[in-house]
């Protein structure tokens, strides 16, 4: 998943985009449980996107998507969009291993994902 600036979201709210990727234009799907929003994720994970494996991570993490909460698929996932160079997936790996949510803690690993 692409990352869209607050300022592009807010243009796109003015111009009455409320249920469409401001990216994209895709219609964003309802959170009605058939798939379609774990669909729209995958196919951006299959292609490699750092900020979409992290999304899917988080899902996992949090048990969302209609996903089963599992933290060690969750921590997989951060790792690889971490190696792809996202920014948000070194700060939520830093935060497991400082504080020991979900792993063992190792603060100077949490502090080498911050840096």
């Amino acid at each position: 998943m692409k990352m869209v600036c607050n300022g592009c979201l807010l243009a796109a709210y003015r111009r009455g985009m409320y249920n469409s990727c401001p990216f994209c234009r895709t219609p964003i799907p309802a959170d009605d449980g058939d798939g379609s929003e774990l669909s729209m994720v995958q196919k951006r994970v299959d292609k490699k996107d750092a900020e979409a494996i992290s999304f899917l991570g988080s899902s996992y993490f949090h048990g969302n998507l209609g996903l089963a909460k599992d933290a060690s698929r969750a921590i997989e996932l951060w790792t690889e969009a971490a190696d792809l160079g996202s920014i948000d997936a070194h700060r939520l790996l830093g935060v497991l291993y400082y504080t020991g949510n979900g792993v063992e803690e190792d603060k100077p690993r949490g502090f080498r994902h911050w840096q």
